[in-house]
């Protein structure tokens, strides 16, 4: 509970309130009004319960559009903030007409595996939303990528939790030093869209801490969010806006954390004592009246501690004496309808920027790209797909390719999508590179997967190179299946017609797969010349393809999860998304082999394993070293790479370990670091110095609640992809360390977890 103040110690003034009967009560003397952290006590002191229980439900938005905001009590100086998604910019709802940049995928920025472009982005991001007069801006979304059918993976960073965490701090240190909050979502563990309200998911407490929370923790303890937003889902039986252990213990106590707890739009049930009880303080997009008496009646009979009311309205208040509201920051204009022209501008370029660097080149045989300079005509076709859910807010045509070759998915759909500043489809962006698109027949009709043999003919006779466009849509509200995960009948005659009709005729194809989750190739590939993965790379897209085809930038994204053969072969295909026929149950029985986890540790053959990524040029990696070969606190690894090859380029090395089996068995690698050079010309080279703790390389043992390192010997691997290892390092842990003690014990679940040990 707030510590009390005397009244005399902050700023006070006459006023008139209503009190709860709604008659007007008398001129009150000295009531606090709220200035500053220090006059928060005071403030909550002179609340009456009817305000304190308002001011923990919702309100709607100050700024025409937004998501939403929370209450405002003029009597006491507390103004009413603005929240508005999201995680991939600033996001109003279709009927407002606010324009803001479009930006990459969170998927493809992650992609980059570059830091510095992130907190850039995220900068961008921060400054439109104080343009705008909002608050806090809902994002980052970090949860895991634990199925490639996971609805929400474009709007998540990956499925590794440390490029996950690394990510997601850099948005939170972006947007906040542009003094508005993030809301980190979606705590925890909302890993699918279907039944996300209902489910409850079953997981061990090794696998929550190691890979479901750890991002969370990161962005915590690097960057300290000013909000955090729980999740729909139950964990282990409670709700996430009801659960105690994880808001309470974990996120609270255990990690340090002292913002603000907000539920999903609709979380927490309307059952204001069980979010209050559970360390949720905030009741999003409302509160309703049930939900508030019965709050009300359990504070008068003692069911429910005031105090418990009290740390909720502090928590609130530390947020609003941080906002850009209260600090008059920023003013709120409603008829404002697109950023300022200096952001519009500046923030259009960096998405076209940040685009080529989360692109990522999964084959170029023939040096199929970048173009030769030889070519002047493209021709171009695609696929047409109607997404299975449009996300919620999302206008129907940002949910349809018509025709993939013409009109690529820019972004996901609902919380995720915004009403860009503008759109660059791929034949203009080839026009502005001074290329002339062919996409359509000998009688004019524009292609797509419905052309004939002739048709694919004409394009090859009357283009230098051919471009097949094939995409899926991605939004909240639905998870994906085998239709999304595969190349159609018609699809694989597109690409085995134009294949065959440009190779007839001795010249290329490149396929662009414009897709916001892991896509099935392996049944294709070899029929064409080159795969660019351009995921949905934002407003700029056009441009930023045409770049990189060209050659005028370069492709130098890694893969932040694992492309599969096959769905079966995901190891959570089995609980996904329901076990034991259950609809609302799912059970995490692959445990803690997520991901490149599960394919390395059990030899499982991937399509294209995590941190792949290949370039216009070539790296060479040399000079692998330790500054000393025991570790006991902080380890360095150094290493150089070099650009051997003859174009520029960007290469994202990765740090893994490999650790001994003991008490508890572990993954064959983890990753533990990662950088990106910068742009590297040919024969440059840049060194890299990482540093590692026992904490990074520590698995946690439930028995203890304790975060163990085990004595034996260990070996970094320094490579290019989670396969692709370049240099080996073997280091000694000469006794068992414990690298940091959690004092919260979570329930104990029945779980029939993975092992390598019963295979």
């Amino acid at each position: 509970m707030a510590e009390e103040l005397p009244a005399s110690s902050v700023p006070t003034a006459t006023v008139t309130a209503d009190n709860s009967s709604g008659q007007t009560v008398a001129s009150v003397e000295q009531t606090p009004i709220l200035v500053d952290q220090a006059s928060i006590p005071a403030v909550i002191q002179a609340m009456t319960l009817d305000e304190k229980i308002n001011l923990i439900g919702g309100a709607g938005a100050a700024v025409s559009g937004a998501a939403g905001g929370t209450f405002a009590i003029p009597r006491l100086g507390i103004p009413k903030l603005t929240f508005a998604d999201g995680p991939a910019g600033l996001r109003f709802g279709s009927t407002a007409n606010k324009s803001t940049t479009g930006f990459p995928i969170p998927t493809a920025l992650s992609s980059s595996f570059n830091k510095d472009l992130m907190y850039n982005v995220a900068s961008a991001m921060g400054k439109e939303t104080l343009d705008y007069g909002v608050d806090v801006i809902l994002g980052p979304a970090l949860n895991i990528h634990r199925d490639p059918r996971g609805g929400r993976n474009f709007e998540y960073y990956s499925e590794d939790p440390l490029l996950s965490g690394e990510m997601a701090a850099q948005f939170t240190k972006g947007v906040q030093d542009q003094g508005v909050g993030v809301s980190m979502k979606h705590f925890a563990a909302n890993n699918q869209e279907t039944n996300r309200q209902s489910v409850n998911e079953i997981i061990s407490e090794r696998a929550l801490r190691e890979i479901y929370l750890a991002g969370f923790e990161r962005v915590v303890k690097e960057a300290q969010p000013w909000t955090v937003m729980s999740s729909y889902n139950s964990i282990n039986g409670p709700f996430s806006a009801h659960n105690s252990w994880l808001l309470n213990d974990v996120l609270r106590s255990d990690w340090g954390f002292n913002g603000m707890v907000m539920t999903d739009w609709g979380g927490s049930k309307n059952n204001g004592i069980a979010m209050l009880k559970g360390g949720n303080d905030l009741s999003m997009p409302s509160l309703n009246a049930v939900g508030k008496a019965a709050v009300k009646a359990a504070i008068l009979d003692g069911s429910l501690k005031e105090e418990t009311l009290d740390e909720a309205i502090e928590n609130i208040l530390n947020l609003v004496v941080k906002s850009p509201t209260f600090k008059k920051l920023s003013t709120v204009d409603n008829s404002k309808l697109n950023v300022s022209t200096d952001l519009a501008a500046s923030d259009a370029q960096l998405s076209r920027e940040a685009a080529p660097e989360g692109m990522v080149l999964l084959k170029n045989n023939n040096k199929a790209l970048p173009f030769d300079k030889g070519v002047k005509k493209v021709g171009i076709v695609g696929n047409s797909y109607t997404m299975p859910s449009c996300g919620f807010g999302t206008p129907a045509s940002a949910c349809t390719t018509d025709n993939a070759a013409s009109k690529m998915f820019l972004m996901g759909t609902g919380s995720a999508y915004v009403t860009p500043t503008q759109t660059v489809q791929l034949p203009e962006g080839l026009k502005n590179g001074g290329y002339l698109p062919v996409n359509t027949n000998a009688t004019g009709s524009e292609m797509n997967e419905n052309l004939t043999a002739d048709d694919a003919a004409y394009m090859a006779q009357n283009s230098d190179i051919g471009v097949i466009v094939i995409a899926r849509g991605s939004g909240e509200g639905a998870d994906g299946n085998a239709t999304t995960f595969e190349a159609s009948a018609k699809e694989s005659d597109l690409i085995e017609k134009v294949s065959d009709a440009y190779h007839a005729v001795n010249k290329k194809v490149v396929v662009v797969l414009n897709v916001g989750a892991p896509f099935n190739t392996v049944s294709w590939r070899d029929k064409v010349d080159s795969i660019l993965l351009s995921w949905q790379p934002g407003m700029e897209a056009g441009n930023a393809l045409t770049d990189v085809l060209s050659g005028k930038a370069y492709p130098s994204g890694k893969l932040p999860e694992t492309f599969p053969i096959r769905l079966e072969d995901a190891p959570s295909y089995a609980n996904f998304p329901s076990s034991d026929g259950n609809p609302n149950l799912v059970k995490y029985e692959e445990d803690i082999y997520v991901g490149y986890r599960y394919y390395s540790t059990f030899k499982v053959k991937p399509a294209y394993e995590f941190g792949y990524g290949l370039s216009y040029t070539m790296f060479d990696y040399s000079d692998f070293k330790l500054n000393k070969d025991t570790l006991s606190n902080k380890i360095k690894v150094s290493f150089k790479v070099t650009n051997t090859g003859t174009n520029v380029g960007k290469e994202a090395p990765q740090l893994y370990v490999s650790a001994p089996d003991g008490k508890l068995e572990k993954p064959a690698i983890e990753l533990k670091a990662f950088g990106k050079t910068r742009e590297l010309k040919p024969g440059q080279k840049e060194t890299f110095n990482f540093f590692i703790d026992p904490k990074d390389i520590a698995s946690f043992d439930e028995s203890t609640s304790s975060w163990i390192v085990e004595k034996g010997t260990y070996q970094f691997k320094i490579g290019a992809s989670s396969s692709d290892i370049r240099g080996t390092l073997d280091f000694k842990v000469d006794k068992d360390i414990v690298a940091e003690v959690d004092n919260n014990n979570g329930p104990d679940v029945e779980l029939d977890r993975l092992s390598k040990f019963n295979q």
